[in-house]
C-alpha cells in the first residue's frame, strides 16, 4: 500500500511526499501538477498518452486538465515521488512567468531534465515536508524556487488562451457542482446542455480538456481534500456527503486517484498558514 511520508497545504496547493507501490487510475487535476523522483526505482508517468521516464534527473510536468495516469512497474519495490499540486492563480500572482499556467499547453513538454539547481531546491523541499518543516513562508519558498528553475526551460510564453466554454458545456458544469452529493447521471447532464451523449461528450472535452467522467471525479476528489481537512468531519461524513453508497467505496475511489487512504491522507497532512 502506498504511505503518505508527509503532505503540507496552503494557499499554493498541496506537496506531497509519497511512498507508492501503487497505481493510479486516468485523473486530472486544476493544478499545475509536478511530479519528481526522490527515492527507489525509475518508473513511467502517462501523460496525454505519452509515457515519459521518471527518474532522479528528470520530472513530469502536467498542465492544469490534462489527463495523466500513473502505472507502477513491481509492487514488489517502492519508489517515492514529491508531487506538487498548484493553485494556478497563486503561482501566477507569486511571478509573471506563470502568468498563463492556467492556459492549455503552458508546459510546452511534459518531460524534463532536472538541472543541479532544481535537484537542489527539490531535495531541499523534501527536507522540509520529511522534517514538518512550519514555516510557510520558508515552504512557499521553495515551492517557487523549484517551480520557477523548472518553468524557465518549460513554459511555452505562447501557450494558447483556455477556450471560453460553450454555455451549455457551463451549464452541465453548473449542474455538477451544485450535486456532488448525487451520482452524476451523465446522459441527464446531456439533455440539460440540450445535446446527444456523444455530441455533449466531445464539446464538453473541447472546452475542458477532458471528458466528464474525469472532470466529475476531479471535483470531488478536490471537494473530499477540503473536507478531509476538517478533523471533526468523519470519514463517514464526508462518503456520504459526497454521494457514495458505501464508505469502503468512497476509500477506494479516493486511493485510485491519490494512491492514499481517506485516513492515511488525514494523517500526515499539516496545513501551513500564509
Amino acid at each position: 500500500m502506498t504511505r503518505g511520508l508527509g503532505i503540507v497545504t496552503g494557499r499554493f496547493g498541496r506537496v506531497a511526499l509519497l511512498d507508492m507501490d501503487t497505481s493510479l487510475t486516468t485523473h486530472a487535476h486544476a493544478h499545475c501538477h509536478a511530479v519528481f523522483k526522490v527515492a527507489g526505482p525509475d518508473q513511467h508517468f502517462t501523460v496525454d498518452g505519452a509515457r515519459l521516464p521518471l527518474k532522479a534527473d528528470t520530472a513530469v510536468l502536467v498542465n492544469a486538465w490534462q489527463e495523466h495516469h500513473y502505472a507502477h512497474r513491481d509492487d514488489r519495490e517502492r519508489s517515492v515521488f514529491l508531487a506538487l499540486y498548484l493553485e494556478t492563480d497563486w503561482l501566477a500572482r507569486a511571478d509573471r512567468l506563470f502568468s498563463s499556467c492556467g492556459r492549455p499547453a503552458f508546459f510546452a513538454r511534459p518531460g524534463i531534465a532536472v538541472s543541479a539547481e532544481a535537484a537542489l531546491w527539490r531535495d531541499r523541499l523534501t527536507e522540509m515536508i520529511e522534517t514538518g518543516h512550519d514555516d510557510a513562508g520558508a515552504v512557499e519558498d521553495a515551492i517557487l524556487q523549484l517551480t520557477w528553475t523548472i518553468g524557465r526551460s518549460a513554459a511555452n510564453p505562447a501557450s494558447p488562451p483556455a477556450r471560453a466554454p460553450d454555455y451549455r458545456v457551463r451549464r452541465a458544469l453548473r449542474s455538477m457542482r451544485e450535486h456532488l452529493g448525487e451520482p452524476y447521471d451523465y446522459d441527464a447532464l446531456a439533455g440539460l446542455a440540450g445535446l446527444s451523449r456523444s455530441r455533449f461528450n466531445t464539446l464538453f472535452r473541447d472546452c475542458t480538456g477532458v471528458t466528464p467522467a474525469v472532470y466529475g471525479n476531479a471535483i470531488r476528489i478536490e471537494a473530499s481534500v477540503c473536507a478531509l481537512g476538517d478533523p471533526a468531519t468523519g470519514i463517514g461524513q464526508v462518503s456520504d456527503d459526497l454521494g457514495f453508497s458505501a464508505a469502503s467505496n468512497f476509500c477506494r475511489f479516493f486511493q485510485q486517484h491519490t494512491g492514499l487512504t481517506p485516513s492515511d491522507y488525514r494523517r500526515v497532512t499539516a496545513s501551513l498558514a500564509g
